[in-house]
């Protein structure tokens, strides 16, 4: 008798079959781990394996911004392989830093990383939720860095979280960085009982503290900018604060300095001894009115170190003769900055060696250790805030003032830094140049080593140059503008002339021409001085006879070809944009967010 084929049995049937290769499967699963286990991979123990899963997350994390889904690209460790995946799950401090753009992965991050100290970071794109979540666990926050762009629930949010750090202790925390983008009415407050004994780096932006705040203790990066009129410090106050924090490193405050009243004439002076000492400092910043700058620095005894970075943001006060405010600040910067070059044996390499220039409104200066820093090759523009000039150690200076007073500024440079040992010369830019531009700019043959000079979109001061590079014993170059070079021999160590997007002009006697460069290089080989380097790049105005005449007097030009701005290629490819990769890691992104405080569906 031949069985019914009922749909119950079939199902039944087709059940077992499934459960079958469900066991196979997983017994392949339990092969492939065995055979895994005999690869030399296999025999790295669990906890260094960890460590470098912990080392590739933290080089991606500095990849991408927190908001960023790719910052979890990480996560691919862990489809790697069966062991692989339980390493990374064991491995608690992978997951102690919540993705706050998903409240699903923050609460799960939050609950892999156990009781392991936690970092809140956040891009301008967060979930409000996620954010909060992770605030609520104070005893094991590592790390705060919440950047925001206003106030609403943003605010109410941190407030929350600082009020209760008066009365809860955060023992892990070691980093608190909040900023506003912009000023508001309502102000972020650092509360002046602050319990995060631990706590060593503070950045506050358009947020307001106390400076009697227990948080100003035993801080090593102290980052303020845009403090209240109400809540600057007096110069004492500041000093005080500062004797705390003698491990300090990092020092930067913008808008936060003390003020001066509008009839001040001098500044205070007070003996050395009342000075304070900041023996490991590296990094200095300040940003103000250069008598609020001159005032700081003259209470602030700089350490005798290698590493030491200074950069100087000093702006004129609309009130006041911008003249005399230079004048009196200016010995007092300039002590400051001659104690980082101070001949001493720690010091040897602190020569500066290298000068660039940059002038669009305002006047903007660096110097160097290095001859060739290899941030200056592009244009100042694009690299004015390119991390590696914190590898080579310069000293920045940036002055707002009008233009009457940048005249007495550029001539007072070489006042401000001992230049003898300079070697390059980078300008660029567009600022007045007058007579003797470049002597007064060198302290009149205060830099007899200068070598290179590399000159950008400079028209007035390649004219000046023309005339300080002419021979003052017997000259084939005619008179520019009726002007004619005087004092010592510029620059007699010149060796490599740079000349780039600038302009010569044949038609009109009163402009630069490239037969003034042609015989002013005569005048110097004539005089022992020839030039051995000289490169033209988008330059206007000049023309292959042009360049085989100067080959005649230097030994190597380098001339890209170009005689007009007709040769160059000044069309945009916008074909050549690709879209952004919208993989968002699926599971990491709920699809709702907040930029600042505007909530976004998607």
């Amino acid at each position: 008798m031949v069985a019914v084929d009922t749909p119950a049995l079939s199902s039944r049937a087709q059940t077992e079959i499934d459960n079958e290769l469900e066991a196979l499967e997983e017994k392949m699963r339990a092969l492939r781990t065995r055979r895994n286990s005999f690869s030399p991979i296999s025999s790295i123990p669990p906890e260094i394996l960890g460590a470098i899963f912990v080392h590739h997350a933290q080089q991606t994390q500095l990849l991408y911004a927190p908001d960023d889904p790719a910052v979890l690209s990480w996560l691919n460790v862990g489809h790697i392989c069966r062991h692989w995946r339980e390493v990374a799950i064991g491995t608690l401090e992978l997951w102690a830093t919540p993705f706050l753009n998903s409240s699903q992965a923050t609460e799960e991050m939050l609950t892999r990383s156990k009781m392991a100290p936690i970092n809140l970071r956040s891009g301008p794109r967060y979930r409000m939720d996620s954010v909060q979540k992770t605030l609520m666990h104070i005893e094991r926050l590592q790390e705060v860095s919440l950047p925001f762009l206003n106030g609403g629930m943003t605010y109410r949010c941190i407030m929350e979280f600082l009020n209760k750090l008066s009365s809860c202790s955060a023992p892990k925390l070691q980093s608190l960085l909040l900023e506003e983008e912009f000023a508001q009415t309502l102000r972020i407050a650092i509360p002046t009982s602050f319990l995060a004994p631990n706590l060593r780096s503070l950045q506050i932006k358009y947020c307001d503290l106390s400076w009697a705040s227990s948080v100003l203790t035993g801080l090593t990066v102290l980052d303020i900018k845009n403090l209240s009129p109400e809540c600057l410090p007096t110069l004492d106050e500041l000093i005080s604060a500062l004797r705390r924090m003698p491990a300090l490193h990092t020092l930067e405050l913008e808008d936060a300095l003390p003020t001066f009243p509008l009839q001040t004439t001098s500044l205070p002076r007070a003996p050395r001894a009342m000075n304070v000492r900041l023996p490991h400092l590296k990094r200095l910043r300040l940003v103000a009115k250069v008598l609020e700058v001159a005032n700081v620095l003259a209470r602030i005894e700089l350490p005798d170190s290698t590493m030491l970075e200074v950069q100087l943001g000093c702006r004129a006060s609309s009130s006041r003769n911008t003249n005399q405010e230079w004048k009196l600040s200016l010995p007092i910067i300039s002590r400051a900055l001659e104690s980082c070059f101070k001949a001493t044996p720690a010091k040897f390499n602190r020569v500066p060696r290298s000068l660039r220039l940059f002038g669009v409104g305002r006047i903007h200066v660096q110097y160097s250790t290095i001859r060739n820093p290899s941030s200056w090759v592009g244009s100042m523009i694009d690299t004015c805030l390119d991390p590696e000039w914190a590898a080579e150690r310069p000293v920045v200076l940036d002055f707002d003032f009008p233009a009457e007073t940048n005249t007495a500024i550029l001539s007072d440079l070489w006042r401000l830094v001992p230049i003898r040992g300079l070697e390059a010369l980078y300008i660029e830019g567009f600022f007045a140049c007058w007579d003797g531009f470049w002597t007064d700019l060198l302290g009149r043959g205060a830099a007899p080593n200068l070598a290179y000079i590399h000159l950008r979109g400079t028209p007035q001061a390649l004219e000046d140059l023309i005339i300080s590079l002419r021979s003052r014993k017997h000259s084939l170059a005619r008179s520019v503008c009726r002007r004619s070079q005087r004092g010592p021999i510029f620059s007699p160590a010149l060796s490599h002339l740079v000349l780039d997007n600038l302009e010569f002009d044949p038609s009109f006697s009163y402009f630069t021409r490239t037969s003034d460069l042609f015989d002013v290089l005569i005048d110097r080989a004539n005089e022992g001085r020839a030039l051995d380097h000289l490169t033209i790049t988008r330059c206007v105005g000049i023309s292959a006879h042009d360049v085989r005449l100067l080959r005649e007097v230097v030994a190597d030009v380098h001339w890209d070809g170009c005689e007009s701005l007709d040769d160059y290629d000044l069309e945009y490819d916008y074909d050549s944009l690709e879209d952004d990769d919208d993989d968002d890691y699926g599971f990491y992104g709920d699809g709702d967010y907040y930029y600042g405080e505007t909530y976004v569906e998607y």
